[in-house]
């Protein structure tokens, strides 16, 4: 009886010891091979921005938005794509690869005047910042009047408008990847740790993510 324990202990050992180094060598294997590395890391990133579709405001065709993110996802994550990796070594560099994939989309938003994420610039013009602001809440923002406001201080007019967002339950928050540009987003207040957790997966959590307060 103790014989046929040692060997089903001795069988049960080595067979959990080949399924360790088995998944130890595929990580190792997905770390090495970048076109693994760049597979994974794009499913994620694709998951990451659908979910946030479900979160923000915004004046998108669901449908129309889903499939662009699936046509970069797709560029991104082939053999043809030859970003994200480093001309020395040929690693695969996540960092190039997420803001890359960042930018396309915010590209495709802005020159088809959707504002999923929109864009502004230091140099805040308060009609354009209105406009894309109404669009984003097209459902809701007849409601909201927003003050008629002079070209002040960015942070000014963002305080104020904030303020009036915050009585209907929405936040204002922002991206800022150190450029004179900012990524807005606009999502219920409720909904902020969803927020975080998308941007996360996204890869853009060492991109400031910020919250107007009021």
């Amino acid at each position: 009886m103790s014989e046929h324990l040692f060997e089903f202990i001795s069988i049960s050992i080595l067979i959990f010891g080949g399924t360790v180094f088995y998944f130890l060598m595929q990580k190792k294997e997905s770390r090495s091979n970048p076109e693994i590395a760049q597979a994974t890391l794009g499913v994620q990133v694709k998951n990451g921005y659908l979910s946030m579709i479900e979160l923000l405001y915004h004046n998108c065709d669901k449908a129309d938005l889903e499939r662009e993110i699936g046509v970069i996802s797709i560029q991104r994550t082939d053999h043809r794509y030859i970003g994200g990796y480093t001309g020395y070594t040929n690693e695969f560099d996540a960092d190039t690869f997420i803001l890359d994939y960042f930018y396309e989309l915010i590209n495709y938003v802005d020159s088809q005047n959707k504002n999923f994420i929109f864009t502004v610039d230091s140099r805040l013009n308060i009609e354009k910042f209105n406009n894309k602001l109404r669009a984003s809440l097209s459902k809701i923002s007849p409601e909201i009047e927003f003050p008629i406001l002079p070209n002040n201080e960015l942070e000014d007019i963002l305080l104020t408008y904030q303020k009036k967002l915050n009585e209907y339950k929405i936040q204002m928050s922002y991206l800022s990847d150190g450029s004179d540009s900012y990524y807005f987003l606009l999502h219920p207040l409720n909904k902020e740790k969803a927020v975080k957790q998308a941007i996360k997966n996204i890869g853009l959590q060492n991109i400031t993510l910020s919250k107007i307060n009021n």
